[in-house]
């Protein structure tokens, strides 16, 4: 199960820097200014850093694991970036058969 957001921000780096430092003091974590990978028990996360915007992507094999990453990288977030009105909205991919 995977989704995606698009978050547009002048601070996406700032925003995924923060995220993977956050996330490393309990999971394995890397990143620099532009990528970051986070690798959850749970799921894994993806971002990229542009210079308008940040992409994210969560990937997990079922449907709680897939809640609980989207819950916890979007939620992150969206405390971290509050005073810039940051909101995550996950598109889904859909699975071909």
């Amino acid at each position: 199960m995977i989704a995606e957001a698009v978050i547009e921000t002048t601070k996406a780096s700032k925003c995924l820097k923060w995220l993977c430092g956050h996330f490393k003091i309990k999971a394995p974590a890397e990143y620099t200014d532009t990528h970051g990978t986070v690798q959850f028990p749970f799921g894994r996360c993806e971002m990229q850093a542009k210079s308008e915007s940040l992409f994210i992507r969560v990937e997990a094999d079922d449907a709680e694991s897939f809640e609980r990453v989207k819950d916890v990288v979007g939620g992150h977030l969206e405390r971290f970036a509050h005073k810039d009105s940051v909101q995550v909205i996950w598109t889904v991919q859909v699975e071909e058969a």
